[in-house]
């Protein structure tokens, strides 16, 4: 008891949506606004033509940038692929890399259930692990869940094996029962938040002993909430302006247990886009009906106990 209220002590201290000592968010979006500036003052000044080529450009290279990012998946299979429904499948071994980065976005409710689930279920002890959770500003309920999985992990893991964690918050994207045409708005701020989360590093990993190896997550996993899409689509423009790595912000998008038969709002962003390095969904008749798709069946994914 006296280590899970440690626990939910600091992830309430720890749950970060300032912008602390790394700017790069306050950077960035002055960039963003300069640019934005210089384009509407162009658009007084140039003629149409200019307009439009720069347009045009503008959009040639977005579709250039993806693409390439695309390319550097691994090579996708036709049709359906599969993960052994055995409940044997195998979590890749890590342990002699210098850095393991997961960055985990919780929403409220059954999200946050599901995704804690899949950590518990294919959870690998190893020192140089650090796990960001990413909650909504307010979602208590999300931070105590998060302290009690981890009281788990701390008590199952000796000498330290069980890695480092922190927590972020931001403002959620879109709220129950919000008219879709005030969105974009509420999505803007999320977005603005998302960059800090995304590229500050973790205190728990100081550079100064291990360098840039834990600078930015590498993998991402996020399995519904409206607030992962935008993270994803936020990490994905990063790596698109060269202000991340091609390697960093690997996206895995895993489809609500109760999506069987048709995607979600959020899972049909994703498949649109195509910004997920994996999207997997729990059930084969969805599987069938969504090309590309890595179908995990709930054994797999949640362990044969």
């Amino acid at each position: 008891m006296e280590r899970l209220a440690a626990l939910q002590e600091y992830l309430r201290e720890e749950a970060r949506y300032d912008l602390g000592r790394d700017d790069f968010a306050v950077l960035f979006t002055l960039g963003l606004f300069g640019t934005l500036t210089v384009s509407v003052i162009g658009f007084f000044y140039l003629r149409w033509s200019q307009i439009t080529a720069i347009i045009c450009v503008f959009i040639g290279f977005l579709r250039w940038r993806h693409v390439s990012i695309k390319r550097e998946q691994y090579p996708p299979q036709r049709g359906r692929r599969w993960i052994s429904d055995d409940g044997n499948t195998s979590v890749p071994d890590t342990s002699r890399l210098p850095a393991v980065y997961f960055f985990y976005v919780l929403g409220s409710g059954g999200h946050t259930t599901e995704m804690l689930d899949i950590i518990r279920q294919k959870f690998r002890p190893q020192t140089n692990q650090h796990r960001r959770y990413l909650v909504t500003i307010g979602d208590q309920d999300s931070l105590n869940r998060v302290a009690r999985l981890e009281v788990l992990i701390h008590n199952a893991c000796p000498n330290d094996t069980h890695g480092t964690l922190d927590s972020f918050q931001v403002p959620r994207a879109r709220r129950v029962h919000q008219p879709f045409w005030t969105a974009p708005f509420t999505c803007v701020l999320t977005a603005f938040y998302c960059i800090n989360a995304l590229t500050r590093e973790p205190e728990v990993r100081p550079r100064t002993r291990h360098g840039k190896q834990f600078k930015y997550p590498h993998v991402i996993v996020t399995n519904g909430p409206a607030t992962g899409f935008v993270v994803c689509a936020v990490a994905h423009m990063l790596k698109i302006f060269y202000l991340v790595p091609d390697n960093r912000l690997k996206m895995v998008y895993v489809e609500s247990w109760a999506r069987s038969r048709t995607l979600s709002l959020t899972g049909r962003l994703f498949w649109w886009t195509n910004i997920a390095d994996m999207f997997c969904v729990q059930h084969d008749e969805l599987a069938r009906r969504t090309k590309g798709a890595v179908y995990l069946p709930a054994p797999a994914l949640r362990g044969s106990g």
